[in-house]
């Protein structure tokens, strides 16, 4: 999300657009939005979807900046070159303060590896605006470790700057196809084009994994071309209405925007069709005020203080974010509104405010009076900024990632005896390798609890002379293996692991220990159970039904290190026994009635009393630390379970 313009850049030519000088009133739609989006993430109430205010942006950006195109062209003054460099002066300059801060501070307040490891990621690509498509891989704008990206926010900024590396190009291509006019062509290409990205943002929108939708720029590009359309036609022909109609036209798109900020929120289904509410709220804003400067809508907007916030709205909303994720950390992202409101509220728009009147303006005030001198440089030492800031910040970042990572592990004994990568970790469509059934073998099935486990499991029974193999992949059950299930669905998200399993069931050497850890992917029921494990020869194979370690709310390694950085105590990281019982109580039963169906060689362990007392859960014992999350193990953490039941590990690799 980007404050597009200038404030010179954003006064078009009386010829170009009727009833304009100083749009005051666009100023004030960008405080709308920003105050949208800033009152979404500090937890305004009423203001749960006030991630609506980006769309708003968009439409306002695509509305200032292809007209500014248009109108360079039709006036034979339009620059690709001198484009790019407005650009660069315009964007650059608050984002790479803010971006430099964020790298400095990072190392200093990222509690965990894992964490810093997706900084990393974010701190390299974020000069290069490409983070929009990291996010969309690494998960959605709602999940609960959105909290946990100081560089998340910047996703807008990689949209707008994507959207922007293509339409100039364009533009000036159904210009000259036109013989230097824009007609019936660009108008058809813009329809369609814009037809076409918002079905696909419709179509494409996800509720369960990555959202295409929200992050992508080809899906978002609808937004800036409805803002492209305000152009002097639209306008001239809005002119022609009653003021009557654009009255009502301009408050009927502020209170879409508003409908959209108070009535969606975080499970709501985004962007979708309900994209259309924002978007076309800005559009009739803007159209009503240009028709008509003095409509309801458009002085309200005009007022001194709605101006002053849109002037400094594109700082506000760079520094807000990154002010409450590191504010966030040490409450684990628990709420608190007026902390959050200081901070992401006040503290950020000060910041906001400062770098107006620091930088942004006088470099307003540079460029009004050399213009844009030799913009090719401009443009080429903006581009060395950006790999520069790309290159200082990711290496700060990897520096930071290092000596957290050393940190943690000699402090809290996470790495316990040592992982074991033995080549046999199989999470996806693919042969095994042969060498893994070069001699004993034992498989290991589960999901991602599982995948925590592998490493200290696998060098425990390498020293036993017997190679684990592991069928597993996050969010995956193993009753997905079961023949019924196999026969009934092959066609979901973990249906990459049924053929490696079925080529292993059909393998000459037959499987004579399993271990299984379940999953509440899907519904547990002593039928399913039974189902999973009759697919393998009672009188030839050991089984061992292993229940899950207690679960915690709070991530625990987070927590812990947290609770010792500040002084808060770990506390808030352990949980009542009873809860635990209560909340594992039917898959316990099943898992018990499933390993007593009459099989044979059939083993249950429960982990509870390894990590629980009497009373209480600990996923930590003094320094040592047993979880790295709260459900997932870290290697210390699986050798102290492998180590409570050595004896039933080494029954079901036959070494006992």
């Amino acid at each position: 999300m980007t404050l597009l313009m200038p404030k010179s850049a954003v006064t078009p030519k009386p010829s170009s657009i009727p009833n304009s000088n100083y749009l005051a009133f666009v100023d004030g739609l960008r405080a709308v939005s920003i105050l949208a989006v800033v009152g979404c993430h500090i937890g305004l109430p009423g203001f749960s979807g006030g991630y609506v205010g980006v769309d708003v942006f968009f439409v306002i950006s695509g509305f200032l900046i292809i007209n500014q195109i248009k109108d360079g062209l039709e006036a034979g003054r339009f620059s690709i070159t001198s484009f790019y460099a407005r650009r660069v002066l315009r964007i650059l300059p608050p984002f790479l303060v803010m971006f430099l801060s964020v790298a400095l501070v990072a190392p200093f307040l990222l509690p965990t590896p894992a964490i810093t490891s997706d900084f990393v990621s974010s701190a390299f690509l974020s000069p290069a605006m490409l983070t929009n498509v990291l996010f969309y891989f690494r998960q959605g704008y709602f999940d609960l470790q959105a909290n946990e990206k100081p560089l998340l926010h910047t996703w807008t900024l990689s949209v707008e700057e994507q959207f922007y590396l293509i339409i100039p190009f364009l533009l000036v291509l159904l210009f000259r196809l036109k013989d230097g006019r824009f007609g019936a062509t660009a108008v058809t290409t813009g329809v369609i084009l814009g037809l076409a990205s918002l079905a696909g943002a419709i179509a494409d929108t996800s509720t369960d994994g990555p959202n295409a939708a929200f992050y992508l720029t080809h899906w978002r590009m609808w937004e800036f071309i409805a803002g492209g359309f305000i152009g002097v036609p639209l306008v001239a022909a809005a002119q022609r209405l009653p003021r009557v109609a654009l009255e009502v036209m301009g408050l009927a798109g502020l209170a879409l925007i508003i409908a959209a900020v108070g009535l969606f929120d975080s499970k709501t289904p985004y962007p979708s069709w309900r994209a259309l509410l924002p978007v076309a709220g800005a559009t009739l804003v803007i159209l009503s005020g240009l028709a008509q400067p003095r409509t309801i809508a458009a002085r309200s907007l005009a007022t001194r203080a709605m101006v002053g916030i849109g002037l400094v709205s594109y700082a506000w909303y760079l520094w807000h974010w990154p002010i409450l994720t590191f504010m966030r950390f040490p409450r684990l992202g628990e709420p608190w509104l007026l902390g959050d409101f200081v901070g992401g509220g006040l503290v950020g728009l000060a910041l906001a405010t400062a770098s107006y009147f620091f930088l942004e303006r006088p470099i307003r005030r540079w460029k009004k009076a050399t213009g844009v001198p030799h913009p090719g440089r401009i443009f080429a030492r903006g581009v060395a900024a950006c790999a520069a800031a790309s290159i200082a910040a990711g290496s700060i970042a990897i520096g930071g990632h290092f000596w957290l990572k050393s940190y943690i592990a000699s402090t809290y004994g996470i790495d316990g005896k040592g992982r074991l990568e033995n080549g046999c970790r199989t999470r996806q469509n693919a042969e095994i390798p042969p060498d893994c059934f070069a001699g004993r073998f034992a498989l290991l099935m589960g999901d991602s609890r599982a995948d925590a486990m592998f490493g200290s499991f696998a060098r425990n029974f390498n020293d036993m002379g017997v190679k684990l193999v592991l069928i597993v992949r996050g969010g995956c059950s193993p009753l997905h293996l079961s023949r019924a299930e196999r026969e009934n669905d092959r066609h979901h998200a973990c249906a990459d692991l049924l053929a490696p399993f079925e080529r292993l069931l059909a393998a000459p050497k037959s499987i004579t220990s399993v271990i299984v850890t379940p999953s509440a992917v899907l519904p547990n029921s002593v039928e399913r159970w039974t189902g999973l494990l009759s697919q393998f020869d009672p009188s030839s194979t050991r089984i061992l039904l292993v229940e899950p370690p207690p679960e915690f709310i709070v991530p625990i390694l987070e927590c812990v290190v947290l609770g010792d950085r500040y002084g808060t105590g770990r506390q808030r990281c352990i949980e009542p026994r009873a809860k635990e019982e209560k909340g594992r109580e039917n898959i316990v039963n099943i898992l018990k009635a499933a390993a007593n169906n009459g099989f044979g060689n059939i083993r249950y362990i429960d982990p509870l009393d390894t990590f629980c007392d009497a009373q209480v859960c600990r996923p930590f014992e003094g320094n040592q630390m047993f979880y790295r999350d709260g459900a997932h193990l870290t290697t210390l953490g699986a050798d102290r379970l492998y180590d409570a039941f050595e004896k039933d590990f080494r029954w079901v690799a036959w070494a006992d």
